[in-house]
C-alpha cells in the first residue's frame, strides 16, 4: 500500500507521529518518502490497520536510527558559516576562557549537537587549540552527537573529501590532518582524541544532565515541528551551565526572551547566552508550552525582508557576495518561510561557489512550498553543475510537471520575467538533451 491510498488524516498522524519523536515535521509532498521510512523501520507496510498500530507505540533507538538514515538532511563542512565561527571565538569562547583562568578552573565543556558527520565538531577543536595554548593543561570535553547512525561511523572515522575542506586555509589542513589516498585527508590521531561522538535525540524528553559551557545547534531546528523545536530549545538550556551560549544557525528564527536567553548580536553573527528561568508559579506551570513563534509574528515591519532583499540584490550585482549574504540571511530571520529569501540566498551561495550551501537554501525554499518551480529549477542546475544528472532530470521534471499548473502567460517570480510557457519549453529541451 502507497500513501496515495491512505487517507490524508492518518498520514498526518504518522506524520505527527514520527515528528513527535524525530522532531522532523515532513509536509505533505514528502509523505510518500516517510511511508518508505517508516515501512522499513517497522518491517511491515502491509495494511491501513498496522498503521493504526504503527501509532500506538514509540519507536524504539534501532527504528530511529532507520529513520535517520531516510529522513536526516546532512550538509556540512569544516568551518561551514564562517561568521559564526568569528562570533565564537571573539564573544563566547572569549569570555567562557577569560572567566574559568580568572575562577582558575581549567574546565570547558562543548557539544555540537546534530553534528551530522563530524566536521563542526573538529572544527570547535582546531578553534579551542587556536584559542586554549595551554589546552594540555585543561579538562576539555568536546562532544558531537546526532541520530543517524551513518553520520556518527563518519565521524568517529574522521576522513574526508576535498568537498568537506572548501575555503579551510592550507595551513590549517597541514596542520590537522594527513593525506590517506588522492583527494581523502583523515584528522590526526591528537586531534581526533580530543571529540568523542555519540546517539543523542534532540526530541527526546530525557535529560542527560550535562552541564555545557557551549553548545552548538545549527540548522537543525529549522527542520523541526514547531512544538518539537520549543521542547529542544528547553532541553537545550537545561544542558548548559548558568553561564553557557548558545549558537544557532544564520538563518534559524532569533529566539524571543521568554525562550530563557538573552539575544547577543555581534558584529559576525548573533549568538545566545543563558538566562536563569525562575521557578513557574503554580498557575503558569499548568499553562501549555507555547508553540514556537511563526515568522509572520516578527516585530520587524512587514517590509522590512523585502528591503534587505532588495539591497542584497544591490550588493550581488557590485559583486560583494558577503555583504549580499547577510542581507538576505537577516531577511530570512524575518521572513523565515519566504522561499523567494531561500531562492535568492541560494543564488548568492552559488556565486560564491558554495554549490552544497546553495543546496541547502533550496531544499528549505521547498520544505515551506514544495510546489516553488524556482526550487526545483535551482536544485537541477547544481545537480548538473556536480555531475549527478539523473537528480537533476528529476528535478527539471518535477518543475515542468508544476509548471503545467499555471497559466502559460504566468510570469514567474525572480525569474527575471520569464513566463511559465518560457521556462516550460526551455526546462523540456534541456530534458532531451540529457
Amino acid at each position: 500500500m502507497s500513501p496515495a491510498e491512505l487517507p490524508d488524516a492518518l498520514m498526518s498522524a504518522l506524520s505527527e507521529h514520527v515528528a513527535a519523536q524525530i522532531g522532523l515535521r515532513l509536509p505533505p509532498d514528502r509523505w510518500p518518502e516517510l511511508w518508505h521510512a517508516v515501512s522499513e523501520a517497522i518491517g511491515d507496510a502491509d495494511a491501513e490497520a498496522n498503521t493504526v498500530r504503527w501509532l500506538a507505540a514509540p519507536f524504539s533507538r534501532a527504528q530511529i536510527e532507520t529513520l535517520a538514515r531516510h529522513l536526516a538532511v546532512g550538509e556540512t563542512y569544516f568551518f561551514r558559516e564562517p561568521d559564526t565561527f568569528l562570533a565564537l571565538e571573539h564573544h563566547a569562547l572569549a569570555r567562557l576562557i577569560a572567566a574559568r583562568r580568572a575562577a582558575g578552573l581549567r574546565r570547558l565543556h562543548v557539544w555540537s549537537a546534530g553534528c551530522c558527520t563530524g566536521e563542526e565538531a573538529y572544527s570547535l577543536a582546531i578553534l579551542l587549540e587556536r584559542l586554549i595554548p595551554d589546552s594540555a593543561d585543561w579538562d576539555i570535553t568536546l562532544l558531537g552527537t546526532d541520530i543517524h547512525p551513518d553520520f556518527l561511523a563518519r565521524a568517529e572515522q574522521g576522513v574526508y573529501g576535498d568537498w568537506s575542506f572548501r575555503g579551510v586555509p592550507d595551513e590549517i589542513r597541514a596542520r590537522h590532518f594527513d593525506a590517506v589516498e588522492p583527494g581523502m585527508l583523515a584528522v590526526r590521531p591528537e586531534l581526533k582524541r580530543r571529540v568523542r561522538f555519540g546517539h543523542f535525540n534532540l526530541a527526546e524528553d530525557t535529560d542527560p544532565g550535562w552541564r555545557m559551557d557551549l553548545i552548538v545547534c545549527r540548522n537543525v531546528l529549522m527542520y523541526f515541528d514547531p512544538q518539537a523545536a520549543v521542547k529542544a530549545l528547553a532541553r537545550l538550556h537545561r544542558c548548559l551551565a548558568d553561564d553557557g551560549w548558545l549558537a544557532l544557525g544564520a538563518a534559524e528564527t532569533p529566539l524571543a526572551p521568554s525562550a530563557g536567553f538573552t539575544r547577543h548580536a555581534t558584529h559576525e553573527a548573533i549568538l545566545y547566552r543563558k538566562q536563569p528561568i525562575p521557578p513557574a508559579t503554580p498557575h503558569e506551570a499548568a499553562r501549555a508550552p507555547q508553540p514556537m513563534p511563526r515568522p509572520e509574528a516578527a516585530v520587524s515591519p512587514p517590509d522590512a525582508s523585502a528591503r534587505l532583499a532588495e539591497r542584497a540584490r544591490a550588493h550581488a550585482d557590485e559583486g560583494r557576495l558577503i555583504e549580499a549574504a547577510r542581507c538576505l540571511r537577516a531577511a530570512i530571520a524575518i521572513d523565515k518561510a519566504n522561499p523567494r529569501l531561500h531562492y535568492l540566498h541560494s543564488l548568492v551561495l552559488e556565486e560564491a561557489m558554495r554549490l552544497d550551501d546553495a543546496r541547502a537554501a533550496l531544499r528549505r525554499a521547498l520544505y515551506f512550498v514544495p510546489q516553488f518551480v524556482l526550487g526545483h529549477v535551482g536544485l537541477g542546475r547544481l545537480c548538473e553543475r556536480q555531475g549527478e544528472r539523473v537528480r537533476a532530470a528529476a528535478h527539471f521534471a518535477k518543475a515542468l510537471v508544476l509548471l503545467e499548473q499555471q497559466p502559460a502567460g504566468a510570469l514567474l517570480p525572480e525569474s527575471d520575467g520569464m513566463s511559465a510557457a518560457q521556462l516550460s519549453a526551455a526546462l523540456a529541451a534541456r530534458l532531451q538533451e540529457a
